[in-house]
């Protein structure tokens, strides 16, 4: 499941088939790389005031998460005591997408744009890295993440390393040779 997928999600009660509101934010725990719980929203939007004190369910409560639906046996799952207990040190899947993208060289990936986590366990399967306008996104598996702090995310310095066949092989004009994009001229 992406992150930017899960915001407005309808979580529902199966014991009676009541949609118990919608999903607001996404807790994610970056010790155990996986997401701990979710906040729901409910009500009618902007014009039912706000006032409903915020519902939060935790990953165990989950029956399952699907494409369209989160699902829990009943309304009382929407009671979250340990995901509410430890929100000082779970980031918000909001926040963690705002975060840069560094190799442990240094070098800058992108900004974080989303989150893939698995929808049975929750844990987090890779990181989509964008690097700019006009760029394709970088999708980075997990076994290349090396840290998520609370300033950027670090992967492995592979991460940039050049792919085989691709445009990063190919000498540049100081060897003699022509880069992607040079118009070769007759010397």
């Amino acid at each position: 499941m992406n992150s930017k997928h899960v915001k407005g999600t309808a979580v529902i009660s199966i014991a009676d088939g009541a949609k118990i509101g919608t999903i607001d934010r996404a807790y994610f725990d970056p010790v155990t790389r996986q997401v701990v719980g979710f906040s729901l929203a409910s009500g009618g939007g902007f014009l039912s005031g706000g006032g409903a004190p915020a519902m939060t369910i935790d990953i165990d409560e989950i029956l399952s998460l699907g494409p369209d639906a989160l699902t829990v046996d009943s309304a009382a799952a929407a009671r979250g005591q340990r995901t509410s207990a430890a929100t000082a040190s779970l980031v918000d899947m909001d926040d963690l997408t705002k975060r840069k993208v560094l190799t442990e060289g240094g070098t800058l990936v992108g900004q974080l744009a989303s989150v893939d986590f698995d929808e049975k366990g929750f844990r987090l399967t890779d990181i989509e890295v964008s690097p700019g306008f006009f760029k394709s996104n970088k999708k980075v598996p997990i076994d290349q993440i090396v840290s998520i702090g609370s300033d950027v995310v670090v992967v492995a310095d592979a991460v940039c390393a050049p792919e085989a066949g691709t445009a990063a092989d190919t000498p540049t004009r100081a060897e003699g040779r022509f880069v992607v994009g040079d118009v070769a001229t007759s010397e």
